[in-house]
C-alpha cells in the first residue's frame, strides 16, 4: 500500500517519523489481510442441500393440508391433554429456563459494546507512631478516596460485535430447541394416548371373545353330555379360554403402564385415566395423511433444523471473533478521583484523567492460533451436524411415509381376511352342530377369527402412530399446534401462581 506523503522543511527529505508511520501502516495492512475470516456458511449449499422432492413411489395416496391434517389428529380429549402438557411438563419448563439463560448470555455479550462506568468510595483510618512522622496529612488518622472510572473498548474490527451476534444466534437456537421439544413431547403424548385407546379397545375385544369362548365351552360340554363329542374337546376349549384370560391381564398391565407414562409426561406421579374415546376406527376415519410438500420446506417447518442452522451461524461468528483477536485493540478511559479528610469534601477537588491505550499481542506460544483452529473446528462440526440433521429429517419423512403405506395396506388386508374368517367360523359351527365335522376345525376357525380381530386392533394403532410420526417428521405437533403449546407454556407460571393463591 502507499503511505500518505509528509511535508518536510529544508532539504525535503522524509523524516524518521514518516518512515515509522508508513512501516506501521503497512504492517497493520498486512496483518489485517492475513486475518481474513473464511466463512463456513458458504459451504452450506454444497454440504447440506435437500433433495428436490420426496420419493412418492412408496405412497400414492392423496394428502390434505399438513397443518390442518395434523392439528385434527385425535379428538377433543387429546387436545385437552396437549393443553395440559404445555402447562404441566417439567421438561418444557426446563427448556424455557435454558432459553432465558441463553438470552441473558446474549445481553451480557452485548454489554461489552457499551462503555463501562465504575464508582468506588473508600475510607481509611490510619494510625502512625508519634515520632518519625513525615506526612502531616496522614497524621490526621482518616482519609477518604473516591473514584469514577469510565472505560470503553473501541470495536475496530468487529470482534465484540461478532461475539454478541453469536450469543444472539445461540439464544434463537434455544427458542427453536424449545419448539422442537414441544413437538417431540406432543408426539410422545399422542402416541401414549393412542396406545391407551388401543389397549382399552383390545380389552373390550378380548372380553367379548371370552364370552364367545364361554358359549363354545358350554356347547362342547353339552355335546359331551349327550355322547356326541370326546372329552378332549372340552379341554381344548377350556385351554383357549384360559389363554384369553391371560391376554386380558397382559393388556390391563400395558394399559396401566401407558397411563403412568401419560402422567409422567404431564408432570405427575399419579396415574392418569383420560376420558373414553370413540375407538381406533373413528379416529382413523377422521384423520387424513398430511400433504408432504417439498423437502426444502422442512428447513422452515422443523425447529430442530432451524436450531442447527443458527448454531452453524453462531460458530461461524465465534470463528470470526477468534481471527480478529490477532488485530490490535484500542481502549479509551476516563477517570475522576478525589481525596479528602472529610467525606463531604471528596468531590471538591477532583483529578481528571483521560487517555487511550492500544495493545497488540506479539508472542503467545501459539495459544491464539490454537483458539482459531478450535473455533474453526467447532464451526465445521456444527456444519456437519446440520447436514446430518437435514438428511435425518428427510429420511424420517420417507420412513414414516413407507411405514404408513404398509400399515394402511395391512389394515385393508386384515379387514378382508377377518370377513372371510367370520364366514368360515359360522359355516364350521353349523357343520359341528349337525355332526358333519369335529370340534378341532371349529376351534381352528375360532382361533383364526380372534387372532385376526386382535391383529386388526394393533394394525390400526400402528397406522395412527405412523400418521403421527409423519406429522412430527414434517414439523407439526399432532392434535395441536406449536404456537398453542408455546402460548400455554408462557401462561403456565402465572396460572400456577394463581392456583396456589386460591
Amino acid at each position: 500500500m502507499r503511505c500518505p506523503s509528509d511535508k518536510v522543511a529544508g532539504a525535503g527529505k522524509p523524516s524518521s517519523w514518516f518512515y515509522a508511520t508508513c512501516l506501521a501502516a503497512c504492517g497493520l495492512a498486512v496483518l489485517a489481510w492475513g486475518c481474513t475470516h473464511t466463512s463456513v456458511l458458504e459451504r452450506i449449499p454444497e454440504v447440506a442441500e435437500p433433495p428436490a422432492e420426496f420419493d412418492l413411489v412408496t405412497d400414492l395416496a392423496p394428502g390434505t393440508g399438513a397443518p390442518g391434517a395434523c392439528g385434527a389428529l385425535g379428538n377433543q380429549t387429546l387436545r385437552e391433554l396437549q393443553d395440559r402438557l404445555a402447562g404441566q411438563s417439567f421438561d418444557l419448563h426446563a427448556a424455557w429456563s435454558r432459553f432465558e439463560a441463553a438470552d441473558a448470555r446474549a445481553r451480557e455479550s452485548g454489554a461489552y459494546l457499551m462503555p463501562r462506568l465504575d464508582a468506588t468510595l473508600a475510607g481509611n483510618d490510619l494510625t502512625f507512631p508519634s515520632s518519625g512522622l513525615v506526612n502531616a496529612f496522614l497524621f490526621q488518622g482518616a482519609a477518604y478516596d473516591a473514584t469514577l472510572a469510565a472505560s470503553f473498548e473501541v470495536d475496530l474490527w468487529g470482534r465484540l460485535r461478532n461475539r454478541e451476534v453469536a450469543a444472539l444466534l445461540e439464544a434463537e437456537a434455544s427458542v427453536q430447541d424449545l419448539r422442537s421439544l414441544a413437538i417431540t413431547l406432543s408426539s410422545v403424548l399422542a402416541e401414549a394416548w393412542f396406545g391407551i385407546v388401543a389397549e382399552r379397545e383390545l380389552i373390550a375385544l378380548l372380553e367379548r371373545q371370552q364370552a364367545t369362548s364361554e358359549r363354545f365351552l358350554e356347547l362342547t360340554q353339552l355335546r359331551f353330555g349327550q355322547g356326541l363329542g370326546p372329552a378332549q374337546d372340552i379341554g381344548r376349549q377350556r385351554e383357549q379360554l384360559l389363554s384369553l384370560q391371560g391376554q386380558i391381564e397382559l393388556a390391563r398391565g400395558r394399559l396401566e403402564s401407558l397411563e403412568f407414562q401419560l402422567a409422567t409426561l404431564l408432570g405427575s406421579a399419579e396415574r392418569k385415566t383420560p376420558a373414553v374415546s370413540p375407538g381406533l376406527g373413528p379416529l382413523l376415519a377422521g384423520s387424513a395423511r398430511p400433504d408432504l410438500g417439498v423437502p426444502a420446506q422442512l428447513l422452515d417447518r422443523r425447529p430442530d433444523l432451524q436450531a442447527a442452522l443458527r448454531r452453524v451461524e453462531a460458530a461461524d461468528r465465534r470463528a470470526a471473533a477468534a481471527v480478529k483477536e490477532w488485530l490490535p485493540s484500542l481502549s479509551v478511559t476516563a477517570l475522576l478521583s478525589g481525596r479528602a479528610l472529610e467525606i463531604t469534601d471528596v468531590l471538591s477537588d477532583l483529578v481528571r484523567q483521560i487517555g487511550a491505550s492500544g495493545g497488540q499481542a506479539v508472542y503467545a506460544s501459539g495459544s491464539r492460533r490454537a483458539r482459531i483452529d478450535q473455533a474453526y473446528a467447532a464451526a465445521e462440526e456444527s456444519l456437519y451436524a446440520y447436514a446430518q440433521s437435514l438428511v435425518s429429517a428427510v429420511g424420517e419423512v420417507q420412513t414414516a411415509l413407507a411405514v404408513g403405506r404398509s400399515n394402511r395396506e395391512l389394515v385393508a388386508n386384515l379387514e378382508e381376511r377377518l370377513g372371510e374368517a367370520r364366514r368360515v367360523l359360522l359355516l364350521t359351527s353349523e357343520s359341528y352342530r349337525e355332526g358333519a365335522t369335529d370340534y378341532l376345525n371349529v376351534l381352528t376357525a375360532l382361533l383364526s377369527q380372534q387372532g385376526l380381530e386382535q391383529a386388526l386392533v394393533d394394525a390400526r394403532r400402528r397406522q395412527l402412530a405412523s400418521r403421527l410420526q409423519l406429522c412430527r417428521a414434517l414439523g407439526f405437533a399432532p392434535g395441536t399446534s406449536v404456537e398453542r403449546l408455546a402460548a400455554g407454556l408462557a401462561a403456565a407460571p402465572e396460572t400456577r401462581v394463581a392456583e396456589g393463591a386460591s
